[in-house]
């Protein structure tokens, strides 16, 4: 008996749903594109970059839903994005400082995890541009965050100081760029189940005033 063929927009529309149904899963549940909007991260992240953002760290999130399978504590110095927790349709992204049972105090723009002063080394200055193309100047200094190394840009005065205790399932977080980011010291805690996923590579990167690619952030693991 002769096998009887498939029509050809039978066999197209069948893969086509095969596709769609593995890039589903693979964007729900492995790696998902993000762009950066604003300049709370900048120096780590600029304006216009495009990073991969991978979903397995901190577990499974199911779309649309609080509820996460597999849940696993995210570290500090994660740079992580996360559902905003005073807008649910937004994502965020900062740098993760505080963890469950932590005790964080930021005062005169200086950060303390446990009692113990996060140290900073000045590198000097650094010029950044925000998303209305207008320009602002900031201290460039590396921050030792309990051994995670990184950038982070701060001025002479701080725009919020306190002190807080970080629940069970919960997260403080805030942006590299200290005196430019609305963060945890706002809005407060980032709950488990928000989590979405913590930042990798940059994939590509549009300057959005000289209107060009940044060729040297192409390829930018993220730290």
């Amino acid at each position: 008996m002769s096998e009887i063929k498939k029509p050809v927009w039978r066999e197209w529309i069948e893969s086509l749903i095969v596709i769609a149904l593995l890039a589903l899963v693979i964007r729900s549940f492995i790696v998902a594109p993000f762009k950066i909007p604003s300049s709370s991260m900048v120096p780590t992240l600029e304006i216009g970059d495009y990073l991969f953002v991978l979903r397995y760290p901190y577990g499974f999130r199911i779309p649309l839903t609080d509820i996460q399978l597999l849940s696993k504590e995210a570290k500090r110095g994660d740079v992580a994005v996360f559902v905003f927790p005073e807008d649910k349709s937004k994502d965020y992204i900062k740098r993760i400082v505080g963890i469950p049972g932590d005790k964080v105090v930021y005062r005169d723009n200086k950060l303390t995890v446990n009692g113990k002063l996060m140290p900073l080394e000045q590198k000097g200055m650094r010029t950044y541009f925000m998303q209305d193309g207008g320009a602002d100047v900031s201290g460039l200094f590396v921050e030792n965050l309990n051994g995670i190394k990184h950038f982070v840009l701060r001025k002479q005065y701080s725009i919020r100081d306190g002190e807080w205790t970080v629940p069970k399932g919960m997260y403080f977080a805030m942006g590299d760029n200290r005196n430019n980011s609305r963060d945890s010291r706002f809005w407060g805690f980032v709950p488990q189940a928000y989590m979405v996923g913590r930042a990798a590579i940059v994939w590509w990167s549009w300057d959005h005033v000289k209107g060009a690619p940044r060729w040297d952030r192409i390829g930018h693991v993220i730290e």
